[in-house]
């Protein structure tokens, strides 16, 4: 009996235990924009992980349905969280009380589908076609945007409601579809239909999609449980792109409502991860930049009339924390030692150097001859350093071009815009004019800025030296090659300790290019997984420490001694000349007076084991 007791007792005991445990999870509502499929992969993995539990979270994820209204939906709460579009700037801008967690796709999926047999060759063919769009001017911003880009207004296409079936758009009933790129396009390539994509992205368009977001009172209300809920979220979509098959297992067991196959959820999973990561090798990253660029289209499009805060859009831990390394005061002292010896030893080498000489040769013959090799030398410099340059121009030259798309498509967009109150007979008022106006004065400026900052890269001046700040050098690094690295799909950290340094701006760009492009094409070559070029700068009252590192795989241990002789190269002759690390090499040592190293790295990032090339380059600070 007194057994009985004791097992009823203990019984007790664990079921209230774990009634308490279950009391103190935390309920939490977020409502999805659209079906269940691996768009929303994420959340249901962060879910049946159990990353949301272990913050004392209980989620309830929420299908949806032609009822629901994403940001009414968050003001009356009857969800704490819900999954959005671009256009929750315009809700912002309308006076909804919205704060934008994160962008899980820094690329918006949508695009405007056809078929490939239908002669529409371009976005221009469209003029008088049947489009198939929702009736929310807000949800196909981006796909409108591109057609005004290229001269077509609401009345050059006939706008159909959407049916949300592929099958209209094979069976011909339209001539193109709004669709996500992770979709249709897979339903049609499994019936062995071809197909085109026209994607505003290709047109300078660049919106976020799949915005996670809740109300400023909601974060004031529960800071922790936003915070946990955000974390866990990031989580969840780390490891569902880091791990899209078994993933796919999870949707398919728990959230398929599509009756999807394994292997278009797979295929889902591989499109969308290519849209997932920002440039800083982050989820969810959200870029003020590119926030306003979209709400410059939204106004010229009508969309939008008033500014928006969007320091108060974006959520305060949405960007990651960068921390810089220091230096100590033994390692300054150290390094400090090690840099007087070698100054003292090569002092001695050149006094040995020179007063051999002088026992060989007359003083005269001396002077004759080092005025003779200096001058012969300067001039193959120059011109070596001139083909290293020209050698880049290619790549410059397209960088730039992707860069001008944007502000182009704005310019483009605002004449659309007054040619249409033209043509229908609206009177535009001064103040209208005016900002159209405005508009376009401001990206015909970005343009010019853009030319300057090409032509100051080409017109480099060896024996110019001024002061420049590093975080303004390297912005225009970055924007000269920045669409090679995007291109190749490679990501790049940076972390710049910003300083004003005393130096030849022009020839440290220069040397610092072809590192840059050094990198971009050991990591295409070696075809390596995970792709990252990391740019870490500090600099001192004594000196700039620059350093370069990549993960394409490393430098072979018998080549890389060489790597910095004249005419060594590993690429095919078609492809290299040898000159961009000699040039390299001679502008860090001889004109910036600093010294260059380089060495293999293996090191971890993100959770990836990685291996690659490591640049230090260090030139004293006037």
């Amino acid at each position: 009996m007194k057994k009985i007791v004791l097992i009823l007792l203990l019984s007790s005991i664990s079921l209230f235990a774990i009634q308490k445990e279950v009391s103190s999870s935390q309920k939490v509502v977020l409502q999805l924009s659209w079906l269940n499929q691996f768009q929303f992969a994420g959340y249901y993995v962060a879910k049946e992980m159990g990353f949301y539990k272990d913050v004392g979270l209980d989620v309830e994820i929420k299908e949806f349905n032609n009822s629901v209204n994403l940001s009414t939906i968050i003001e009356k709460k009857e969800a704490d969280f819900a999954v959005g579009r671009s256009s929750l700037l315009i809700d912002k801008s309308n006076g909804k009380d919205i704060v934008a967690l994160g962008a899980i796709f820094q690329q918006e999926p949508m695009m405007l589908l056809v078929r490939d047999d239908m002669q529409i060759n371009s976005v221009k063919d469209l003029r008088n076609k049947r489009i198939m769009m929702t009736n929310d001017a807000k949800d196909t911003a981006s796909n409108m945007a591109m057609l005004f880009s290229n001269g077509l207004t609401q009345k050059d296409v006939q706008i159909i409601p959407h049916s949300f079936n592929v099958d209209d758009l094979i069976n011909k009933k339209t001539d193109a579809m709004a669709s996500y790129v992770s979709n249709e396009p897979i339903k049609m390539a499994e019936q062995g239909i071809g197909y085109k994509i026209f994607h505003p992205k290709d047109y300078g368009f660049l919106f976020y999609s799949d915005i996670l977001f809740t109300s400023s009172k909601f974060i004031q209300n529960n800071p922790k449980v936003t915070k946990d809920f955000y974390e866990a979220t990031i989580k969840g979509w780390k490891y569902a792109f880091e791990n899209i098959s078994y993933s796919a297992e999870i949707i398919q067991k728990y959230y398929n409502t599509q009756n999807k196959s394994l292997i278009q959820l797979i295929k889902e999973g591989e499109i969308l991860k290519k849209l997932a990561y920002s440039e800083n090798g982050t989820i969810g990253y959200l870029s003020s930049n590119q926030l306003s660029d979209i709400v410059k289209v939204y106004k010229v499009m009508g969309l939008v009339s008033k500014d928006i805060d969007l320091d108060a859009f974006i959520y305060e831990y949405n960007h990651p924390k960068e921390f810089a390394f220091t230096l100590n005061h033994n390692d300054i002292f150290h390094l400090s030692i090690i840099f007087v010896l070698v100054v003292i030893i090569l002092v001695f080498i050149l006094l040995f150097i020179s007063l051999r000489n002088s026992w060989l040769l007359t003083q005269s013959s001396l002077n004759k001859k080092i005025a003779y090799q200096k001058e012969e030398i300067d001039k193959q410099n120059k011109l070596i350093m001139v083909q290293s340059k020209i050698a880049a121009i290619g790549e410059m030259l397209s960088n730039i071009a992707h860069q001008w798309r944007q502000p182009l498509n704005i310019i483009s967009l605002s004449t659309a815009k007054i040619e249409t109150s033209v043509l229908l007979g609206n009177k535009m008022n001064q103040e209208e004019f005016l900002k159209i106006g405005d508009e376009i004065n401001r990206q015909a400026q970005y343009l010019s800025q853009t030319i300057d900052d090409f032509r100051n890269y080409f017109n480099s001046n060896i024996e110019k030296v001024a002061p420049f700040h590093l975080q303004d050098m390297f912005k225009k690094l970055n924007e000269l090659t920045k669409e090679s690295f995007t291109g190749n799909q490679i990501e790049m950290v940076v972390t710049i300790n910003d300083c004003v340094v005393t130096s030849n701006e022009s020839l440290l760009m220069q040397s610092l290019v072809n590192i840059y492009n050094n990198a971009k094409d050991a990591i295409v070559e070696s075809q390596a997984l995970y792709r990252y070029f990391f740019l870490d700068v500090k600099c001192n009252k004594k000196s700039l420490v620059v350093t370069l590192k990549d993960s394409g795989g490393g430098i072979d241990k018998e080549i890389i001694s060489k790597i910095f002789e004249p005419y060594f190269t590993t690429k095919h002759k078609s492809q290299g000349t040898g000159l961009g690390l000699y040039i390299t090499y001679g502008i860090i040592t001889q004109h910036l007076s600093g010294t260059i190293v380089v060495r293999n790295a293996e090191y971890k990032y993100m959770n990836h084991s990685l291996k690659g090339a490591e640049f230090v380059i260090t030139i004293p600070v006037i």
